[in-house]
């Protein structure tokens, strides 16, 4: 069965806004009764999914390193090594962190708009 392209689009377009979108696109679908395909649904629902695990992982990692940050030899070697790796400018200004999420959010779009 072949993909349309508004549900390539759509697709596409959810990764690039963390969800938004396809969450709206959704209930624009539910209003109208309409039937969401397989190969959208699947996309929408795996970027709200990646986009909330990011979130909760930077949670966890923040409160993870309020503790580490106090500890006497280990918290701020930790905390530098935190800071290299998630705020530091390294690549076109971003950190190694963002520029890994960016990478992720064009790969997935990328194969999103191609239909895979």
């Amino acid at each position: 069965m072949a993909i349309s392209t508004r549900d390539r689009l759509i697709c596409g377009i959810t990764y690039l806004t963390s969800g938004l979108v396809g969450f709206i696109w959704i209930i624009i679908t539910h209003i109208r009764r309409d039937r969401l395909p397989a190969f959208t649904r699947f996309h929408i629902f795996q970027a709200i999914f990646i986009y909330i695990l990011l979130f909760l992982a930077g949670m966890i990692i923040n409160i993870l390193l309020a503790f580490v940050q106090i500890m006497p030899i280990i918290g701020p070697i930790v905390v530098n090594i935190a800071y290299f790796i998630g705020s530091y400018p390294l690549i076109f200004g971003f950190s190694a962190i963002n520029f890994a999420i960016i990478a992720l959010t064009v790969y997935l779009s990328a194969n999103a708009f191609l239909g895979r």
